[in-house]
């Protein structure tokens, strides 16, 4: 891939990655206009909801960013040696171009953004009723709470869905627990290094070697 296709890239990792701190905006707006005494009813309910509605926001652009690095491969096949393996997924043109892009931006796979399943629990949530529908013991159901994890308490895990706990900036899904902050971190560099990275493909192009 040469520089000027890795600059149509660029610009659009760096666009997803402002529409999802973006995100991060608002939903930090929400929660503080949850501490305000004077809202009504339902003003209330539109903060609660407008602060998962911008979590789930945060996830799809973030996963929109996941994918230009870490799109989804097949898996290796049985009795497929490592190395057949290696060639096979070579021939296709999303890896070469995620791992072009990851040496571009000097990723590892340990980047919190590699980690789609919080992402996809939400963008699948009519599945995951259907499995809490079909294994719920007491069939109760929690879901859209704020607070710390001891705000609730007695339910099991597994019926307790969507809860954001705003004292670690730590999302929990059926108890799963998922790091909002790391992943903002790694958004928030991820932008720096997409404008820098705009600036030195451009200078390549102009001033080749």
């Amino acid at each position: 891939m040469d520089d000027f296709l890795k600059g149509v890239y660029v610009r659009e990792i760096k666009k997803q990655c402002e529409f999802g701190l973006a995100a991060v905006k608002y939903l930090n707006h929400a929660l503080q206009q949850l501490h305000n005494q004077e809202l009504s009813q339902e003003e209330r309910q539109f903060y609660h909801s407008e602060v998962f509605r911008q979590i789930h926001s945060l996830l799809t652009h973030a996963s929109n960013v996941s994918r230009m690095f870490w799109p989804p491969i097949p898996r290796q096949k049985q009795n497929e040696t490592d190395q057949n393996y290696e060639n096979r997924i070579l021939t296709i043109d999303k890896v070469v171009r995620g791992r072009a892009l990851k040496g571009e931006y000097g990723l590892d796979d340990n980047n919190p953004l590699k980690n789609r399943k919080l992402r996809d629990h939400l963008e699948h949530y009519d599945e995951r009723l259907d499995h809490w529908r079909n294994n719920s013991i007491n069939r109760n159901i929690v879901s859209d709470t704020i607070g710390p994890p001891n705000a609730i308490v007695g339910p099991a895990e597994s019926d307790m869905m969507r809860w954001f706990d705003p004292t670690r900036n730590v999302f929990k899904f059926r108890g799963e627990e998922y790091d909002l902050q790391s992943i903002t971190t790694s958004i928030d560099q991820l932008l720096l290094r997409s404008r820098n990275l705009e600036e030195e493909l451009w200078n390549r192009r102009v001033n080749p070697l």
